[in-house]
């Protein structure tokens, strides 16, 4: 009786170092089944990016009330060209905005930087809406954009209302 004895507690050590290094290898596989998210290339912002030759476009969306309101866009233009680019921004419905991106520099769109508004918005927040995105060099484009509401960080983003004949003249007089 003395040798198994001594050989019991010797049978548990072992059986409880091979579960504990079965337990470590099978736990360390769970990597194999979920790769890192930084070996995907993804959008972190709320708009898309897309680039048309020399025009890098970046976090590009709409911020509109509702469909039919006017919007403005957000985002930033990157000019990698020797030469300064005027781009024209324009979507269904609303007048061209043209811009110019300096050379080897970048353009801001909205709160902080230039104002582009879109006169009228033909998709409803939560909805996808088509930006022309036109240069000389590369013509028109189309770039599909988020239409965002104005909550949160965009609430300030709404483009100024637009002063009625009716309300000037009556504040005049």
């Amino acid at each position: 009786m003395t040798t198994a004895a001594q050989t019991t507690p010797r049978h548990r050590l072992r059986a409880v170092l091979g579960a504990a290094v079965l337990g470590t290898t099978l736990l360390g596989g769970c990597a194999v089944f979920n790769p890192q998210q930084t070996d995907y290339a993804y959008q972190a912002a709320d708009g898309v990016n897309v680039t048309f030759g020399d025009l890098d476009v970046r976090g590009l969306a709409v911020i509109a009330d509702t469909k039919g309101a006017p919007g403005v866009l957000i985002g930033q233009l990157v000019n990698t060209s020797d030469d300064d680019l005027d781009v024209s921004l324009a979507s269904e419905g609303s007048q061209p905005t043209q811009v110019t991106v300096p050379r080897h520099g970048s353009l801001s769109l909205g709160e902080d930087g230039e104002s582009v508004t879109l006169s009228s918005v033909s998709a409803a927040p939560g909805d996808v809406l088509n930006v022309q995105v036109s240069t000389a060099a590369t013509g028109q484009n189309i770039a599909t954009v988020p239409v965002l509401p104005a909550l949160g960080y965009y609430k300030d983003m709404t483009p100024a209302p637009a002063a009625s004949p009716s309300a000037s003249a009556s504040a005049s007089g």
